[in-house]
């Protein structure tokens, strides 16, 4: 597996020249011993602009309210990349509170936990006839592109879905991505952040939840009232990932009163 978190982390800090940026290339090239290029990067999802002699991330440029996000959602036989699979994808590409784009499928599975049938009403049944992993997961990197991966607690369906890949012998993605849970903390005053709470806190009505492309909507819809409440300072996309990622500040805790004479000597 090719490591790109030095070149990345660079992006994140802002444009490139194109020498500093072929340099990190030729670097990966000689230590990992392949061919690596903007096509390949752009091939695993890393939003890539080249202007003259300098290179960048397209989200550094596009203001967030124009972005198209790809929101998605999945649906696994288990908590494990590794050990178990996807069963359910479902996801739309979204750009100003439109769905321009719809991606759903079952993948075929032979196992699914009582547990998760009944959480997710899926059944092996459902899954007879559906399309291999690598027949969804190449489906799906054409629909994804280089968008920015949105999903309710992204860590795990980004996470989930790029060893996927590698488990069809592909590697990682390199898209941005944005997680829902993080931006809605800071953004939604809610008592819970989970998506179940905030669809019926948000009055959302996107269909069942625990189905992949009902709960991509709904993380989608989620989004939209995140955006009504940022800071002004969030301008690019690149400012909303950054934003979404910073810490909340600790909540002081109330001062103790220095109890009266009569209470202290109750």
């Amino acid at each position: 597996m090719i490591k790109f978190d030095s070149l990345i982390s660079k992006l994140e800090r802002g444009t490139l020249s194109k020498n500093e940026f072929e340099i990190c290339l030729y670097r990966m090239k000689t230590h990992y011993d392949c061919d690596v290029n903007t096509e390949v990067l752009k091939h695993y999802g890393l939003p890539l602009v080249e202007e003259g002699d300098t290179v960048c991330l397209s989200t550094a440029k596009n203001d967030y309210e124009d972005e198209v996000y790809c929101v998605v959602d999945i649906e696994t036989n288990g908590n494990s990349p590794i050990k178990n699979q996807i069963i359910e994808i479902g996801a739309i590409k979204y750009c100003n509170g439109e769905i321009l784009e719809k991606f759903e499928s079952y993948v075929y599975a032979d196992y699914i936990p009582d547990s998760i049938a009944r959480l997710t009403k899926i059944q092996v049944s459902d899954l007879v006839d559906a399309p291999s992993l690598k027949d969804v997961l190449t489906k799906f990197k054409l629909f994804l592109g280089d968008c920015v991966f949105v999903a309710h607690n992204v860590n795990f369906d980004y996470g989930f879905i790029s060893k996927s890949f590698q488990t069809i012998g592909d590697d990682e993605l390199l898209n941005r991505k944005l997680c829902t849970v993080d931006l809605s903390r800071k953004t939604i005053e809610a008592p819970k952040h989970g998506l179940g709470f905030l669809k019926e806190f948000l009055n959302i009505d996107a269909g069942e939840h625990h189905r992949a492309f009902a709960d991509a909507v709904s993380a989608a819809k989620v989004l939209d009232a995140c955006m009504k409440n940022l800071p002004p300072e969030v301008k690019t996309t690149e400012d909303l990932i950054k934003f979404s990622k910073k810490p909340l500040p600790r909540k002081k805790k109330p001062k103790e009163t220095e109890p009266s004479k009569k209470e202290a000597s109750e």
